[in-house]
């Protein structure tokens, strides 16, 4: 049990950075890579393609980001491990190489939020090296008390999904709200029983944010709302 009892969850990206810049040119180098590892033909990597798939949980994002009839069926398997990994390293480098940025506003609504006594926690459906890359980069260690990628929890069986990490994130709290900007991040919410927030900024679209109790165009609009118990009574 934690002192505190109010947390609020975010997701990664698409809630509190842009990585498309970073995302998008690694994952298209990393699957070249992979196809000239395999020695097969290199099509156009297709940038919307791997855009669609951002967000999505990492083992279905690497078999979403390519064509699999560019591939050959026997070796699709092999072939998704590979991308992964030359994927990875590439996102990694392009992460360290500054092609990532806070959303504006980011830093003071974290802040704030801090300071009105929530504690929050930091969630990703990305790889831990990524995920771990993308805290040291950013130094969002000086604001979340937790943080744990889908990953990480499904090798430590923490949890085997993105509503087992919401659970095991709000371990010990009263109150919980989720932000996130895919349709994932609310339904892992509001199976909890939390209030959930929708960035419509993100990588979502407007249909995947119908359930959440709120929906937000910037961060700080996250300081307008009656986040807390007390200040939903307040304003009747």
């Amino acid at each position: 049990m934690v002192d505190a009892k109010r947390l609020v969850i975010f997701d990664t990206d698409g809630t509190l950075m842009d990585g498309r810049l970073a995302v998008i040119d690694a994952v298209a180098a990393g699957l070249v890579a992979t196809y000239e590892h395999f020695q097969l033909p290199i099509p156009e990597p297709d940038s919307e393609r791997i855009g669609l798939a951002m967000g999505l949980p990492s083992s279905t994002f690497f078999r979403t980001a390519f064509d699999p009839a560019s591939v050959p069926e026997d070796l699709r398997g092999p072939f998704v491990a590979e991308f992964e990994v030359q994927s990875t390293r590439a996102e990694v480098a392009a992460l360290r190489g500054g092609n990532s940025q806070l959303y504006a506003g980011t830093e003071e609504t974290l802040t704030a939020l801090r300071d009105r006594g929530h504690d929050l926690a930091l969630m990703s459906n990305a790889g831990e090296p990524y995920f771990q890359t993308v805290i040291e980069v950013h130094h969002l260690d000086q604001w979340f008390c937790r943080t744990l990628s889908l990953e990480y929890a499904v090798r430590r069986r923490l949890a085997r999904h993105k509503s087992g990490v919401v659970r095991y994130l709000a371990q010990g709290y009263d109150e919980v709200v989720v932000v996130g900007d895919r349709i994932h991040d609310i339904d892992a919410g509001r199976a909890l029983g939390a209030r959930t927030v929708g960035c419509r900024y993100g990588f979502g679209c407007q249909e995947e944010l119908e359930q959440a109790d709120w929906v937000i165009d910037e961060p700080r609009q996250l300081l307008d709302l009656p986040l807390a118990r007390e200040e939903r009574s307040a304003r009747g």
